[in-house]
C-alpha cells in the first residue's frame, strides 16, 4: 500500500466535517497540508484555485 493510500488524523479539525465551499481559506490551507503530509493530493486543486491559479497548474 502506498502513501496515497493512506488516511490523514483529522481529530481536531474544525474543517473536517465540512464541504469544500464552506471552508475558510485557513482552513483550506490547513487541509492541503494535512493531506499532503501523507502523500495525498485531496485539496491541492481547491488551493490553486483559491490563490488564483488554475486547478491543473503545474500538471
Amino acid at each position: 500500500m502506498g502513501s496515497a493510500d493512506r488516511w490523514p488524523d483529522l481529530t481536531g479539525k474544525s474543517w473536517a466535517h465540512k464541504t469544500t465551499p464552506e471552508m475558510t481559506d485557513a482552513e483550506v490551507d490547513d487541509a492541503r497540508a494535512t493531506y499532503e503530509a501523507v502523500g495525498r493530493a485531496d485539496y491541492e486543486s481547491e488551493w490553486l484555485r483559491r490563490h488564483g491559479l488554475p486547478e491543473d497548474y503545474g500538471d
